[in-house]
């Protein structure tokens, strides 16, 4: 009883903690208001869903004259901020949707938080499940992308994430087949909603799928096959059926589901022919890991065939994607350096690789992942001091390349050898997964390390208490063993969150929660969409920086031809050769006459040489601000046409072959 008691008292205790610090900012955020630009759009999805039952199929609010094709995106989180909104104003109507979109990346956070300290206390127990849970709290990494006023669906995507792999993992170590079969399909319905929800969500999936194989090649005997049948079927049918962006994606979803769909389905046929192959040849039986190392070698290799034979289809959509000028406008797209790492993880990133790397040999007992490991650790956190002092970012690369790859041949061999059957052996292997997959992704783009956070505090969990158990095994007795290994994970952690030469990240987690973003519209821009929400026609469409899409929608109440949804690259390409590089007026002009652009707004974002700050004529009528409108910082002015000018299909043009077609069509 004392024990449960304890227990729930302690998860209580982080839950309040984690909700408390991220909090912290949202008394300086205004009503209205949030700290990052896309919070916008699933704010004025979710308003679209409240007032009319459901999206529309296409968004004539935004990407005019085109329209947003809602079919290719993934909308689940607008239809969760609505309902809930629904559900909490029944007993509290005081509570607006605006409130809703502000707390929830707390809410889901802590959610995902009060299940894997769940999970880890079960498996792992309460002081192991703490410390991954005070880490979590504390990371400023873990922070920033979860603080009432973020409003962007990552937090929701984290908690389904740890939903999906946690509930499969119990499904694994359940005794009984009534709760394996629950838990199972609680994972898999899980998988369908984080599908429904992100194009990224298959980086979670693959987390079980690499579980799954780890499985395969050790198992002796055909196991759990139909539990798993079951579990791909929960998510595949109903993700294909479900969206347009599974059938025939383009853009973002052009390759969603070869990387969502096809995985499961691969290692659900191989498993099937396993058994089958089991089942007819007696001889096979005996040699059955090694029937499953050739069946993977097979089908790796056709899965490579296949990628390379698709190769020009892959490059032709995925360069625009990476390698666009927009994209290369994102911060959050690019490398972090050896200092980013510090700041948002202290210390705690560099005690998880080296616990990342104990444990693969500690549990695994080979020795096939230890240099692997170590290179991908080393040019990928210490990627910036390397490429100076040691060897050239091409270089840098190729090491990463080669252990990435040296990794997934170790991973195999490891499971073809492992002779251990250690009950904590899947959390690793799941853990260690989901550390390679978002690590790696983060090394090349800022916006992914926000996941990472888990397998960190993991690992360095796993660090804390291996050293604690090891230095309490000079004590005899039992009872001042355990007291004193639990005096020494405190105080390893207490150093770790508050001593600087350790990383002190514990000392970062308020300014994270208050001060690591920045209110947005900033207050110049914020007055010109309250001009625009008051003075101007909700028919009104306007042409601006495409930062500002969504916030036009939903603070100024109007229509857009580009946002930040950056469904059309092209369109925000064009947008700045045509109006901002324009050689003459009337070039402007035919490209925003096209797009039915009735007013244009100018704000610090744009080109500093563009062409709205020269001479413009009679067209480009100002009407905000009223006053000193040649010094203002933001300015909008109502378009008129002369009779003589035209649109031009030219300035349609999407980057998207089947669109351009069904446009020349119209």
């Amino acid at each position: 009883m004392l024990k449960n008691i304890s227990r729930t008292a302690v998860l209580v205790f982080l839950l309040l903690f984690s909700f408390w610090i991220r909090v912290q900012g949202v008394g300086s955020i205004p009503d209205g208001q949030f700290t990052e630009t896309d919070a916008y759009f699933y704010y004025y999805q979710a308003s679209l869903i409240s007032e009319q039952g459901h999206l529309p199929a296409r968004d004539m609010h935004r990407w005019l004259p085109l329209g947003r094709d809602l079919g290719q995106t993934l909308n689940l989180y607008g239809y969760v901020l609505a309902y809930t909104h629904q559900a909490i104003s029944w007993i509290f109507p005081n509570i607006t949707l605006y409130h809703v979109c502000l707390y929830m990346p707390v809410l889901c956070f802590c959610i995902g938080l009060g299940a894997l300290c769940l999970y880890l206390y079960y498996t792992y127990g309460l002081l192991f499940s703490s410390i991954v849970g005070v880490i979590l709290a504390t990371l400023p990494g873990s922070i920033e992308r979860s603080t009432a006023g973020f409003g962007d669906r990552d937090a929701f995507c984290l908690m389904l994430g740890i939903l999906s792999v946690v509930t499969y993992l119990v499904s694994l170590q359940t005794e009984t087949s009534r709760k394996r079969l629950i838990w199972t399909l609680a994972s898999g319905f899980t998988v369908f909603l984080g599908g429904i929800s992100w194009e990224g969500f298959g980086v979670f999936l693959s987390v079980v799928i690499v579980v799954e194989l780890w499985r395969f090649l050790t198992s002796e005997t055909e196991e759990r096959l139909g539990l798993y049948a079951l579990w791909v079927c929960c998510f595949v049918p109903t993700l294909y059926l479900a969206s347009s962006a599974y059938r025939n994606g383009y853009g973002f979803a052009e390759h969603l589901a070869a990387f969502v769909l096809m995985p499961p389905l691969v290692l659900l046929a191989i498993r099937a022919i396993r058994s089958l192959l089991i089942s007819k040849v007696h001889s096979l039986r005996p040699h059955i890991r090694t029937v499953s190392l050739g069946l993977i070698l097979v089908s790796a290799t056709l899965v490579l065939s296949y990628v390379w034979t698709q190769q020009n289809t892959f490059a032709d959509t995925t360069v625009p994607i990476s390698d666009s000028p927009v994209m290369q406008a994102m911060t959050e797209l690019r490398s972090p350096h050896f200092g980013y790492w510090v700041f948002r993880y202290g210390g705690v990133f560099i005690l998880a690789s080296i616990g990342l790397i104990v444990a693969s040999r500690r549990y695994y007992n080979q020795t096939s992942l230890l240099v692997p490991l170590v290179f991908f650790v080393a040019t990928t956190f210490f990627r910036e001091p390397l490429e100076k002092h040691l060897w050239s970012a091409s270089h840098g690369t190729f090491f990463f390349s080669i252990a990435v790859i040296c990794i997934g041949i170790g991973f195999l061999i490891s499971a073809w050898l492992q002779k251990s059957k250690e009950p904590r052996l899947m959390s690793i292997v799941a853990f260690m997964a989901w550390f390679i997959f978002w690590v790696a992704l983060s090394r090349d783009a800022k916006r992914y390390d926000f996941f990472i956070g888990v397998p960190l505090a993991f690992f360095a969990a796993e660090m804390i208490t291996f050293f604690s158990n090891t230095l309490s095994r000079a004590v005899k007795q039992h009872r001042q063993r355990a007291v004193l290994k639990i005096g020494i994970a405190i105080a390893l952690l207490a150093g770790i969150l508050f001593l600087p030469p350790l990383g002190a990240h514990a000392t970062r987690s308020i300014y994270a929660a208050t001060r690591m973003r920045k209110v947005t519209p900033i207050t110049a821009v914020k007055n010109a969409l309250h001009y625009m929400k008051t003075m101007l026609p909700n028919t009104a469409i306007v042409a601006a920086h495409w930062a500002y899409g969504s916030q036009l929608n939903v603070l100024g109440g109007l229509k857009t031809i580009i946002d930040q949804d950056t469904y059309l690259q092209n369109w925000i390409l064009l947008y700045n050769r045509h109006v901002h590089n324009a050689a003459s007026e009337r070039e402007a002009l035919e490209y925003l006459k096209t797009h039915g652009a009735t007013h244009i707004m100018l704000t610090g974002k744009d080109p500093s040489r563009s062409f709205l700050h020269g001479e413009l004529s009679d067209a480009f009528l100002p009407v905000y601000p009223k006053k000193d409108f040649d010094n203002a910082s933001v300015k909008v002015w109502e378009l008129h046409y002369p009779s003589d000018i035209k649109t031009d299909p030219k300035h349609l043009k999407t980057g998207f072959s089947e669109i351009d077609e069904a446009l020349e069509l119209q």
